[in-house]
């Protein structure tokens, strides 16, 4: 079992966690709030004012779980871009290929491409037979404020992952169809990820606005749509066979009731209790799992 950590802009959570029969497995979890402000996610802007603080927030943490050395990171989606690339062919050296991909990616980023650290995997074939390779790419400087809060804390960040892409790992055995969508909110945020054959392959982050009311509500809904006819119009990615939604109480409920009368895809709540046995395997878990999606899923990813 390995430790997934989670930072959030109004928490930050812990779990040990693995996968036995295709099923998640957690040994300890544990929540903490975090004061507003004291992480802004951004690609471009200091996320962490106060880091000294929220370091001993963090060590108290991880001191009482036992938590200590290399954990799995699930960091907020703004701090990351996910493009595709397609090529003739990708160095075998991870490090080359890497490095291959930013230069193709160059154009694409905010910042100079010297500064982006990038993981990327297989997306499969083209429709022009060429090789696709999705990419997540983050900016360093941005990376190493939480690599530097982690090491006051005592910990290493082993991977880390964007949020939405740890969540689609926790539920995995629902994404692992042919075309799915997952819609997940927080912290001021929604991301929309399509997900082929268990693989993220697009996303589009899209503004929360609750002081709007029902008109942001609708605009989310149109925002949706239109994103999934883009992606099906652009990019050659069929409707999605399933909708999930992921968020807190009611605004789960509420969008995918919305979703439903807007979509011709089936649209449902994601569900973590379909792929973690009752009460999470472990004496701390509580019956709603839905907000450790992201920590579990880090710890459960595969290296």
């Amino acid at each position: 079992m390995d430790w997934g950590l989670e930072i959030a802009s109004d928490a930050i959570r812990i779990c040990r966690a693995g996968l036995r029969h295709e099923r998640a497995e957690i040994r300890r979890l544990d929540e903490v709030p975090v004061d507003r402000g004291l992480i802004r996610p951004s690609l471009k802007e200091a996320n962490l004012p106060n880091s000294p603080a929220l370091a001993d927030l963090l060590r108290q943490q991880a001191r009482r779980l036992g938590c200590r050395g290399w954990v799995r990171l699930a960091l907020p989606d703004p701090l990351f871009l996910l493009r595709t690339v397609a090529t003739d062919e990708l160095p075998a050296d991870p490090a080359a290929a890497r490095q291959f991909l930013g230069w193709q990616l160059r154009d694409q980023l905010p910042f100079p491409a010297e500064e982006a650290r990038l993981d990327f995997l297989s997306a499969g074939p083209a429709a022009d037979g060429r090789l696709r390779v999705t990419c997540l790419i983050g900016r360093t400087r941005i990376l190493s404020e939480y690599e530097a809060l982690l090491e006051r804390a005592g910990l290493r960040a082993a991977v880390i992952d964007a949020h939405s892409v740890a969540l689609a790992q926790s539920a995995s055995a629902f994404l692992a169809t042919k075309t799915v969508a997952l819609l997940s909110a927080a912290g001021g945020h929604a991301t929309l990820l399509v997900v082929q054959e268990g693989r993220p392959r697009l996303w589009r982050i899209l503004p929360l606005d609750p002081a709007s009311g029902g008109d942001g509500a609708v605009r989310l809904i149109r925002e949706v749509a239109d994103s999934l006819t883009f992606f099906r119009e652009s990019e050659g990615v069929g409707p999605p066979k399933q909708v999930f939604v992921h968020g807190g109480k009611p605004w789960a409920a509420e969008t995918a009731a919305a979703l439903a009368d807007w979509l011709e895809s089936p649209v449902s709540i994601l569900d973590l209790g379909g792929v973690v046995p009752p009460n999470g395997g472990s004496p701390d878990a509580s019956g709603n799992l839905g907000r450790w999606g992201a920590a579990v899923g880090a710890a459960i990813r595969p290296c």
